[in-house]
């Protein structure tokens, strides 16, 4: 499998710099303004590609229910920006 994308990368950076500034994980609305897109589906499509690399896991409808597996990118084994001390 190939490496994440720069995208799928911001993404999950996105994603755990939230969780460390606010305690809890981002929602796809929250998601969608730090990526700066402008729809919740590009959000929804990225979820569904971290997951499917097994970088997240996911809680169906539930609300902020994201898991980020690791604090290493699954591929290339670099520490997501966000996990750094």
């Amino acid at each position: 499998m190939s490496p994440l994308t720069k995208m799928q990368h911001a993404c999950l950076d996105a994603i755990a710099s939230y969780r460390a500034m606010n305690g809890v994980m981002p929602s796809m609305e929250d998601l969608r303004i730090a990526l700066a897109l402008a729809s919740k589906s590009t959000v929804f499509r990225l979820l569904k590609e971290l997951e499917s690399r097994h970088a997240i896991r996911r809680q169906r409808r539930k609300s902020r229910a994201i898991f980020i597996l690791t604090d290493k990118c699954p591929h290339c084994g670099k520490p997501f920006e966000a996990a750094k001390g």
